[in-house]
């Protein structure tokens, strides 16, 4: 037997190496440079000591396979965190040192990069374009899927504007189940945090004895471990003052809710923050506020601070109407121009303004000179009789100036003795000013209401919609009296709609991609749009192929509803989203063509999908589609065909593997065949080759080693040199935080749970090489194992 020098021999075992070193459990030692091998008991020692001595797999790829990029798909969050395994290997170190080009899994898909208001966020990728080495090649995945879309932004753009007409002071902007559960639903809110026990629509327990929400929260914690939720179809209005109003109580008497609002994809743009003590009867609880941020999407009462079961019933949220009192003012709104109001003078000129104000017309001043005090310009209307002492009055009015003007609400007698109220700051953007006082009968005959104001010269002032009356005695703030609904929009807005949106991702992540100086290699513009049993484009013909667990059952996504009174209803899975739906069948070729238009000309342009080596039928649907992209377009445009070899080897201990190895590679290179002869480019875009146990045996781990060769193998043989884009390994180790959701429980990869290589490894080595590199390293011994299992024809 060869002794390499790098391996670590204790003394006492030498006789025993000598007498059968074959079948010993023995750890080499690891070249400088080289990653560990695996410690799997039972490979042979002449097969360790051949892996341990392989340089990095980008090394052979270089050498042997110039024309091809091997790459990685993985997941950001892995890289970033740099995993650490044991004997000093990293995550980011085994990316690094064997592959040309990486895919992340999940980080530049539609709903990690695109948010609920359109906006993009490239924290995460940005991340990853600093972290990885200028000479590795990025490969982007993807533009359109049919899940993983940010379907809230979406809909939004689709959907139909709610209408609502309610007796309540709130135009409330939910509706249904969502307000009162009286269908037993939760109408979309959700719930979750560690605290949290249990969340349910319960029959007979409401304020009225209808269905109500039931939120049980386990014990004393933070306000956030336990949270209930809605998230709206598009963010919130950040000029807008929202009110939010609920029915509560609690068994406990010191119960505790708390609002606030978020956004739904970052969890950030928080704000609120108010607390409400929930005793144990109803009572009704109401806040008012601003959202800080214009992305914010989802409010949220949390319910982790004190343990106890809370009841919620009657929820409204939304703008609160001007509903306090009757306006008794004329042409407040200064849409009959210069009617209505009585009193205009002071040191300024003034001009009606179209379409200038808060909603349509407005009266727009400017100081002509600078003013000391706030009664030098004043607008009054008259009132037609005096105040009543003993009664509360309220006002409101919108206004807004281009210098932080002082606004003051003022009533006079005829005599110019008069009440002074609030006075308001005005910001640049339109504000609502209001407020109420209680009449004492000083001084004497009010008869007129309006504002003064002063300011520097040529400062500017706009009003609008001032109003003023009798507070209304209060009423009841049930939803019993509200009705919902909706303007639906057109399928040429519908389209527009989104054709728009699917062009500013698509630039938006191309642009970025650009001034990040990232040239990806490739791109999957579309993703698996072929169904798999239907064989036909996703949402188009009825077709649509996704499904859910909906409380444990599989819903499948269906033809999407809409009407007047009940609004859009996707009937499809969160996240999922079938752009050719409402595009029509045009939305694919229109999709390469804004990525030919905004991706650099030497970026491929690829279709991606999955069961092609499985499914005959399948992949000659893949393989008509691509051809009617390139049709429609006039030429072609879709540069490469991306198989997904998701394969799986159900070899037992110690089973022979070479028939189940034979029967799966004549599938592959079926497959392989019919692409190449598209004359398009050619890449297995996510291969991984599982064993169906996360421990496997030695003999599993060589019939993996020989399926990875043998795929590696058959792409270069198959697919002309010309074409040959590459293979990308899916995932890199058999760590279980790598495989949570996908192949939970296997080992299907190229190193182990402890980032050491694996015998596939070797595999992928010899495939690319097209020669057994053991051979150059293992010596006599791997030598002799090696001619005893290379006899027959496997």
């Amino acid at each position: 037997m060869k002794i390499n020098n790098k391996i670590i021999l204790p003394i006492a075992m030498a006789g025993v190496l000598f007498a059968g070193c074959e079948e010993e459990i023995m750890e080499w030692g690891t070249p400088d440079g080289h990653t560990p091998l695996s410690s799997v008991a039972e490979l042979p020692l002449s097969v360790k000591e051949a892996i341990a001595n392989y340089k990095g797999i980008k090394e052979y790829a270089a050498q042997y396979t110039p024309e091809m990029v091997v790459g990685v798909g993985m997941g950001a969050t892995q890289y970033l965190n740099d995993m650490e395994f044991t004997d000093s290997i990293t995550y980011r170190k085994l990316v690094d040192s064997n592959f040309q080009m990486y895919t992340l899994g999940n980080a530049m898909k539609h709903d990690a990069i695109v948010t609920n208001s359109g906006s993009l966020n490239f924290a995460t990728v940005d991340q990853m374009f600093a972290a990885a080495p200028a000479d590795m090649k990025l490969y982007g995945h993807n533009f359109l899927w049919h899940t993983q879309q940010n379907q809230n932004y979406l809909k939004s753009l689709i959907a139909p504007k709610l209408v609502v007409q309610t007796d309540s002071d709130i135009e409330s902007i939910i509706a249904g189940d969502a307000t009162d559960f009286n269908g037993g639903t939760s109408g979309g809110w959700g719930s979750w945090g560690s605290n949290k026990e249990s969340a349910d629509v319960t029959e007979g327990v409401g304020t009225d004895g209808t269905p109500c929400m039931v939120l049980v929260n386990g014990g004393d914690g933070n306000a956030w471990e336990a949270q209930f939720a809605y998230t709206f179809d598009v963010p919130l209005d950040s000029s807008k003052q929202y009110t939010i109003r609920f029915d509560a109580k609690s068994t406990s008497s010191a119960g505790e809710l708390q609002f606030q609002y978020q956004n739904s994809t970052t969890y950030g743009s928080q704000g609120g923050y108010n607390s409400f003590s929930i005793g144990t009867d109803w009572t009704t609880y109401e806040y008012t506020f601003k959202p800080s941020y214009a992305d914010a999407d989802r409010i949220i009462l949390n319910f982790g601070k004190v343990g106890a079961t809370y009841y919620i019933d009657n929820i409204e949220m939304g703008i609160q109407k001007q509903e306090k009192f009757v306006n008794i003012v004329t042409n407040s709104d200064f849409n009959d121009d210069q009617n209505g109001y009585t009193g205009l003078w002071g040191k300024y000129t003034y001009e009606i303004v179209e379409d200038g104000g808060h909603d349509g017309k407005a009266i727009h001043f400017t100081m002509t000179s600078e003013t000391s005090t706030n009664y030098d310009s004043q607008l009054f209307w008259a009132l037609g009789e005096s105040l009543k002492e003993g009664k509360t009055y309220c006002y409101s009015f919108y206004a807004k100036s281009n210098s932080e003007l002082a606004v003051q609400f003022i009533g006079q007698n005829e005599k110019y003795s008069g009440i002074y109220k609030e006075t308001f700051t005005v910001p640049s953007e339109w504000m609502l000013c209001e407020g109420e006082f209680t009449y004492e009968g000083t001084p004497a005959d009010i008869i007129r209401v309006g504002i003064q104001f002063g300011g520097i010269q040529e400062s500017q002032l706009w009003v609008d919609d001032f109003k003023f009356g009798e507070k209304k005695a209060e009423g009841n703030k049930s939803l019993k009296a509200t009705t919902f609904s909706y303007q639906i929009k057109t399928p040429a807005e519908k389209r527009e709609a989104l054709l728009g949106a699917m062009e500013s991702w698509i630039k938006g992540m191309a642009d970025h991609l650009a001034e990040k100086n990232v040239v990806p290699y490739g791109y999957d513009v579309i993703n698996e749009a072929i169904a798999d049993g239907s064989n036909a484009p996703r949402g188009l013909n009825g077709v649509f192929g996704g499904s859910w667990d909906n409380d444990g059952v599989t819903t499948y996504d269906a033809e999407p509803t809409e009407t007047e009174t009940d609004g859009l209803s996707l009937n499809w899975g969160g996240g999922h989203f079938y752009w050719g739906y409402f595009i029509g069948d045009d939305y694919a070729v229109k999709a390469y063509q804004y990525a030919r238009k905004y991706l650099p000309a030497e970026t491929k342009l690829f279709y991606n999908d999955y069961n092609l080596e499985t499914s005959p039928n399948k992949r000659k649907a893949v393989i008509n589609f691509v051809k009617a992209i390139d049709d429609a377009n006039g030429s072609p445009i879709v540069d490469g065909i991306g198989t997904q070899c998701h394969l799986r080897l159900d070899v037992a201990a110690d089973e022979p593997f070479s028939e189940q190895i034979k029967a799966f590679m004549a599938q592959v290179e079926e497959s392989l065949t019919e692409l190449a002869a598209t004359g398009k480019l050619v890449r297995i875009t996510e291969l991984d080759i599982s064993l169906g146990t996360a421990n496997p045996a030695a003999n599993q781990l060589e019939a993996q080693y020989e399926a990875y060769k043998r795929v590696f193998e058959a792409y270069k043989r198959i697919v002309p040199a010309a074409q040959q884009s590459g293979i990308t390994i899916w995932t890199l180790t058999d760590h279980p935080d790598e495989h949570v959701y996908w192949l939970p429980d296997e080992s299907p990869n190229l190193f182990d749970k402890d980032g050491k290589r694996k015998w596939s490894f070797k595999g992928v080595c010899d495939g690319l090489a097209g020669e057994d590199l053991g051979l150059q390293f293992g010596g006599d011994d791997y030598k002799t194992w090696y001619n005893e299992k290379n006899t027959g024809d496997f």
